[in-house]
């Protein structure tokens, strides 16, 4: 199927970068970058295990701990450099559960529901990618590498703003894909 825009928003993650038909010299500079979770189960008692989500620095690792309403607690993430590997190790798990075990001790007791390996999406500089291509009509909003979910709100915002005025918004303007050129490639689409 083919569908006809004026405008396009090219948000895929870390496969923006690989986006079949897109020209070679509009793809994003962007690579994967893995990161592992693992999803555990807080005891239903007097009150919430953990109540709020912590995010800290353990050993030069970042980590994060995020009660859901569910009972469940997620724990991560993981930095890895492994291009489009999504296998979970025992290292990752471990770091991670010893990470969590440093700042809330009660968390090695608690039932292991999941492990997972997600594929995030970072440029060159880590930062995100917003606004329009050297292609007409075609706008990225990729990129964000640790802060997509974070950023998810400003990142609606500026694309809307560019995609109903034809101008990024002052806060976005550092993030433009045009900061690399067309040179910097670090992934050769498939």
């Amino acid at each position: 199927t083919e569908l006809g825009a004026g405008q396009v928003v090219l948000a895929a993650g870390s496969l923006s970068g690989r986006l079949a038909g897109v020209p070679a010299d509009v793809l994003p500079p962007v690579r994967p970058v893995k990161g592992q979770v693992v999803r555990l189960t807080m005891p239903v008692r007097h009150g919430p295990f953990l109540n709020r989500t912590v995010r800290a620095v353990v050993r030069g690792s970042h980590v994060y701990l995020v009660p859901r309403e569910n009972g469940e607690l997620v724990i991560g993430a993981t930095s890895e450099e492994m291009g489009w590997d999504t296998t979970v190790t025992a290292g990752g798990v471990y770091e991670l559960l010893r990470d969590a075990h440093e700042l809330v001790p009660g968390i090695t007791e608690l039932p292991l529901t999941e492990t997972l390996a997600g594929l995030r999406p970072a440029s060159p500089d880590n930062a995100p990618l917003l606004g329009p291509t050297e292609l007409e009509g075609l706008l990225l909003a990729t990129g964000h590498y640790r802060n997509g979910v974070l950023l998810t709100p400003v990142t609606g915002d500026a694309m809307a703003e560019a995609l109903t005025t034809g101008a990024l918004p002052e806060v976005a303007r550092p993030f433009t894909p045009r900061r690399f050129g067309a040179a910097v490639r670090t992934e050769q689409p498939a």
